[in-house]
């Protein structure tokens, strides 16, 4: 499915890790935006999708409660239908492969890699993360480098707000265990 202009609306949602801008249609998820400084996040996303309203639809509310359940520790797995249709092959498999990942666990990119089907590709991996248009929801966070050293993350304040996720789904799973 292409990107329709459209119907194309977006929301901002408050989160423990900062102001998430949600962007879809009535059918997709289209990006969750996710920067450091929320001031600028409906400008940047007006920028991208001008045609975009701000104005929530039943998809939206369902990401919004479904991203407040994550951060509440009741949701592990997304059941949100996300819009791959702008992003090359290989990105589209990294990321599909990603979001079957087991919350708390994390993988490096080479393993990634590997589980994508292109063991020699870390770095392909590594740009795929780079450009992921649904962090959080396909979790890139849990994507670390060799050794398990925190690498790269560009959403809400970078590698702060990585280990924060992080240590987020640790948390709830060491309270289960």
């Amino acid at each position: 499915m292409t990107l329709h202009s459209e119907g194309l609306v977006f929301t901002l949602l408050k989160t423990l890790v900062g102001t998430i801008g949600l962007v879809g249609n009535d059918d997709r998820l289209v990006e969750i935006v996710f920067q450091a400084d929320p001031a600028m996040m409906k400008e940047r996303i007006l920028r991208k999708y001008p045609q975009a309203r701000e104005q929530e639809n039943a998809l939206l509310q369902r990401a919004a409660g479904q991203l407040q359940d994550y951060f509440d520790g009741h949701r592990r797995q997304f059941e949100l239908t996300l819009d791959f249709s702008r992003l090359p092959a290989f990105t589209r498999k990294v990321l599909t492969t990603l979001s079957r990942v087991d919350y708390g666990r994390t993988l490096t990119y080479g393993e990634l890699a590997t589980l994508a089907g292109s063991p020699r590709a870390a770095r392909a991996v590594g740009r795929a993360m780079a450009t992921n248009p649904f962090p959080i929801v396909v979790p890139c966070h849990r994507v670390v480098g060799g050794g398990g050293k925190l690498t790269g993350y560009s959403g809400g304040k970078g590698l702060a707000t990585k280990q924060w996720l992080l240590d987020l789904e640790k948390q709830r799973i060491e309270q289960e265990g």
